[in-house]
């Protein structure tokens, strides 16, 4: 019988009760793979470990895994590729940090703050290198693949939000071509990772990648409305980071179709002129607020497409929380 995860805290618990065990050996890993005799590597290493949250993806593929009961030897490989979906998540966090200039992560400084730009392109390279060197010590060349190719399409996906930035796009065409390629393909390589690692079968991986695909797009949707809505106390980042690199996220896009044409362009000479420190403005116009419930339902569309995903699994603890996790991802504050 299905079990619906009434609230944020009930979900944490029943994370933390099913996975306890799992995320203490992950974690152990990542710290080895944090690890590095060389002080300033280590004091960098250090730095950017603190950058990790609530480890979204790492959960998701032991979650994934637990749904088809892995026995010790598939849950020390899943072990393994939840902490390379986490691994290569924090090098990308790395260099986006970079890429948008950004002062905080996690209310802490970024890497090209606190050290400088080469910095945080080499260390997010070294990242990638340690998460790639792990996952071969599956001795699995399909996972090898799959996490490359997740790897290729987040790349691709930052510079389809480049091209989106240098054309102006506001095409909401463009932006999910962004976030999937950004958000959602770690996502679902997340769940298909621990979905295979278990014994799932091909029907079963499908549903699962699909359900971590849709499920990213609900959270970077969340994610861009609250860099509108949200205080940099809130989110521990630079609030409407988006919109001071010239980035169009779906609120926004929605707003601009909305409202008289003298409306849209108030919008836009507002959008135009406002800076990081004054982001209420616009978070207050009404045309936004109307851009972010749109934006929000289609997120809430997105989890329930994702909830779907999971009907066809056997009835289980981790099928719940999964089930939770697609709820709640729609419903966050920071």
């Amino acid at each position: 019988m299905t079990t619906v995860v009434e609230n944020r805290d009930e979900l944490k618990q029943r994370i933390q009760q099913l996975l306890a065990a799992d995320l203490v050996a992950v974690n152990a890993l990542l710290s080895r793979q944090f690890r590095n005799p060389n002080m300033f590597v280590q004091d960098v290493a250090s730095h950017v470990s603190r950058f990790q949250g609530k480890q979204i993806r790492p959960i998701l593929t032991l979650l994934s895994a637990e749904v088809f009961s892995p026995d010790a030897a598939a849950r020390e490989n899943v072990h393994r590729l939840a902490a390379v979906v986490e691994m290569i998540h924090t090098a990308t966090l790395v260099h986006d940090d970079v890429i948008d200039d950004a002062s905080l992560r996690r209310h802490v400084s970024t890497v090209h703050r606190r050290w400088n730009t080469e910095t945080s392109v080499l260390f997010g390279d070294y990242l990638f290198s340690k998460a790639f060197h792990l996952a071969a010590t599956t001795g699995d060349a399909e996972a090898c693949r799959l996490i490359g190719l997740a790897t290729d399409r987040t790349c691709e996906g930052e510079l389809n939000q480049i091209a989106a930035r240098l054309e102006q796009s506001v095409s909401e065409r463009d932006y999910f071509r962004v976030i999937g390629g950004k958000t959602g393909h770690l996502f679902a390589v997340s769940c298909l990772l621990g979905t295979r690692a278990a014994g799932g079968s091909m029907v079963q991986q499908t549903q699962m990648k699909q359900f971590g695909r849709r499920i990213g797009l609900a959270f970077q949707i969340a994610d861009d409305v609250l860099d509108l809505t949200a205080s940099a106390e809130k989110t521990g980042k630079d609030a409407s980071n988006d919109l001071c690199n010239h980035r169009l996220t779906l609120p926004l896009i929605r707003a601009l179709k909305t409202g008289s044409h003298r409306e849209q362009q108030r919008l836009k000479d507002l959008m135009t002129s406002i800076d990081a420190n004054d982001h209420a403005r616009l978070r207050d116009d009404p045309l936004v607020r109307q851009g972010v419930e749109s934006a929000q339902a289609t997120a809430e569309h997105f989890v329930r497409r994702a909830l779907g995903n999971l009907e066809s699994l056997p009835p289980c603890p981790a099928r719940d929380v999964l089930a939770g996790i697609a709820r709640f991802s729609v419903l966050r504050s920071s």
